[in-house]
């Protein structure tokens, strides 16, 4: 249990440095959508963005760290 305790931390840990490598842009629509569970109307209108730049930043946020985790996965094995 202590190890799983470890390993669930460490990965969290990484996820979080992933994020943070995001541009600030994409870090911010991914964290409201995603963590905060607001619609791309509502974050188009609290960053005075496009509704639709909301759906796009949000699309390449994942894209970005859909590879940071592919590269991550590949360099641990």
């Amino acid at each position: 249990e202590a190890d799983e305790n470890l390993f669930a931390k460490f990965r969290q840990e990484a996820l979080v440095r992933m994020l943070q490598q995001l541009p600030e842009g994409y870090r911010a629509v991914f964290n409201l959508y995603v963590m905060e569970e607001y619609s791309h109307q509502e974050i188009g209108e609290m960053l005075g963005i496009a509704e639709s730049a909301s759906r796009s930043q949000l699309s390449r946020a994942k894209a970005m760290l859909r590879k940071m985790l592919e590269k991550s996965v590949g360099a641990e094995v």
